[in-house]
């Protein structure tokens, strides 16, 4: 089963998400979703994240959050998930990869009609995570 590493990008109560290209090769074409992709052989998830985050929007996090491991029963693969804080100014950020990105409010994302179904439930999740659990910062 292949791996990828997804983040949850999130700066105050907004969250950033990428509208993923039309193209019906890929994995949920044209709807709202996490930033991420798949797992080199010699990477770990975070150095994973970090390179797909500088790849697909110029952007390199020094820091993050492992959340948990989930098995996407639609399109079979491991997704580990990491809160990813962002600090910076906004426009700094380059989309290459993707038809565009967007900060959403989690009532934003319920309302959207082209947003992954599973977007929110991880979002939800990663809230309560963030609260609950200690410091498991990846660096």
């Amino acid at each position: 089963m292949r791996s990828v590493s997804k983040a949850v990008v999130y700066q105050q109560n907004a969250y950033l998400l990428q509208l993923r290209d039309r193209v019906p090769t890929i994995t949920y074409p044209d709807r709202w979703s996490f930033f991420g992709g798949e797992i080199e052989a010699d990477e770990s998830p975070w150095q994973a994240l970090q390179r797909e985050l500088e790849e697909e929007l110029e952007w390199r996090p020094d820091c993050g959050r492992f959340l948990y491991e989930w098995i996407d029963p639609e399109h079979p693969c491991r997704i580990h998930f990491f809160a990813v804080p962002f600090s910076g100014d906004c426009s700094t950020l380059v989309l290459h990869e993707g038809q565009d990105l967007g900060w959403f409010t989690f009532d934003q994302m319920v309302d959207n009609p082209r947003m992954v179904d599973h977007v929110t439930q991880h979002i939800g999740r990663a809230k309560s995570l963030l609260v609950e659990e200690p410091n498991t910062d990846v660096e």
